[in-house]
């Protein structure tokens, strides 16, 4: 049990998060770029940039999650998002080297990556509210405690 306990202390740490996405997004994207493509559903050599826009909800959401676990929120919220804006460069970069192609020439990909940052900072605004409530929570039920 204590091994399972580190192995999640050490996920909330937002730099093994970002780690861990751009580990998932050069794996990913090595392995679609030997896959066969259609050019009827989507432009040629736009597939990295669909992986790495997965991936890059897929930051939001585990760092979204973490995010409701941890005491110190503004230390863990700055980290994360300076990980968050790291993490956006890297893989505009790696798609970029893969594609050969800007991320306006590739598609919608600009606005949708606009709409995953706002997206993101939606979803600390409600962890911070969420934890806000749970805490008052908590000390309102040990008032009661205390009381009784």
């Amino acid at each position: 049990m204590t091994n399972h306990t580190n192995r999640l202390k050490r996920l909330r740490r937002p730099y093994l998060q970002a780690g861990i996405v751009a580990l998932m997004v050069i794996v990913l994207t090595l392995v679609d770029a030997m896959l066969p493509h259609s050019e009827a559903i989507f432009e040629a050599n736009t597939s990295s940039w669909i992986v790495a826009t997965a991936m890059l909800l897929f930051f939001i959401i585990l760092n979204s999650i973490v995010g409701l676990g941890v005491t110190n929120l503004l230390k863990y919220f700055s980290q994360s998002v300076v990980m968050y804006l790291i993490l956006l460069v890297f893989c505009y970069g790696w798609c970029f080297l893969l594609s050969g192609k800007h991320i306006d020439d590739a598609g919608s990909f600009r606005w949708l990556w606009f709409v995953l940052t706002l997206v993101y900072m939606v979803f600390f605004v409600i962890v911070r509210s969420i934890r806000t409530i749970a805490d008052a929570a908590n000390r309102q039920d040990q008032e009661l405690r205390d009381r009784q």
